[in-house]
């Protein structure tokens, strides 16, 4: 069982990360076309609100796996 909780605690991880540097990218995206395109502004801004939730969600759902599956004291 602690492997299990090790592997999904790993890939969820990992994707918070990922989607963390992806989020960085998007809002400077976004904060670059603010002023210049305000359609493609609003899309960034799209893209770091959802790669921010899911990195949240991701963390979460480590957290709680972690939790759940911790070892039992005797």
């Amino acid at each position: 069982m602690q492997f299990v909780r090790h592997l999904v605690v790993l890939f969820t991880g990992f994707l918070a990360g990922s989607r963390a540097v992806a989020a960085a990218q998007s809002w400077r995206d976004w904060r670059h076309h603010m002023g210049q395109d305000p359609m493609s502004a609003g899309a960034y801004r799209s893209y770091f609100l959802t790669d921010v939730a899911v990195a949240v969600l991701s963390l979460a759902i480590a957290g709680l796996v972690w939790w759940l599956l911790r070892p039992k004291e005797r």
